[in-house]
C-alpha cells in the first residue's frame, strides 16, 4: 500500500520535460530518457541502458545482488564493469546511507550514480531523501522507480520529479 501511495504522490507533483528549467537535465530527459528505442527491460534498467551511451560512460560499477544487468551491458555495449575509479556510472540496487561516503573518492564530476526502488519502503524513501540533500550531490532526478544522482560542480543545488 505505501508504494501505492508513493506512486499516487509522484503521478501529481513530478513532471515532464516541459516542467524543466535546467538545460543540463532538459537535454537528458529529451535527448536520451524519453528518446527511442526502449530497451526490453525494467523502467531502471532501461534508464542505465540509455544513460549508457547517452553519457558514455566505460567504467561502470553495478552493485546489484543480481547480475544480470552485467550481462546485459556486456551484451549491448561491449563494457564489463570496472575495478577501477573513478566511475563513470554506479548502479545500485537499493538505497543505502553510506552509499556517498563509499564512493565519494570514486567519483568525478560527471559521475552518476543511478539508486532502484527508491520509493520501495518508506526507509527508502528516507534515504533518497537524505541522499539528495548531501552537499555533493548539485542533481537529483526522481523518477519513482529509480533516481539519479550527479555531482556537477558547475550546477546550482537542484532537485527534480519525472516521470518515464
Amino acid at each position: 500500500m505505501y508504494k501505492l501511495t508513493q506512486y499516487i504522490k509522484h503521478l501529481i507533483t513530478a513532471t515532464n520535460q516541459h516542467g524543466v528549467h535546467s538545460p543540463f537535465v532538459y537535454d537528458y530527459v529529451t535527448k536520451c530518457l524519453y528518446a527511442k528505442p526502449k530497451f526490453k527491460a525494467s523502467k531502471s534498467e532501461n534508464v542505465v541502458l540509455k544513460s549508457i551511451p547517452y553519457f558514455s560512460a566505460e567504467k561502470i560499477k553495478i552493485s546489484l545482488k543480481d547480475s544480470e544487468i552485467e550481462k546485459r551491458i556486456e551484451r549491448e555495449f561491449g563494457l564489463k564493469e570496472s575495478i577501477q575509479s573513478p566511475f563513470d556510472l554506479i548502479y545500485i540496487d537499493t538505497p543505502k546511507e553510506n552509499i556517498l561516503s563509499i564512493y565519494k573518492d570514486k567519483v568525478h564530476n560527471d559521475s552518476m550514480i543511478l539508486i532502484n526502488n527508491i520509493h520501495k519502503t518508506k526507509e527508502n524513501t528516507a534515504t533518497w531523501a537524505a541522499l539528495t540533500q548531501v552537499e555533493m550531490v548539485r542533481v537529483s532526478i526522481d523518477m519513482f522507480h529509480c533516481g539519479v544522482l550527479f555531482f556537477r560542480k558547475e550546477q546550482a543545488k537542484e532537485h527534480f520529479k519525472i516521470w518515464i
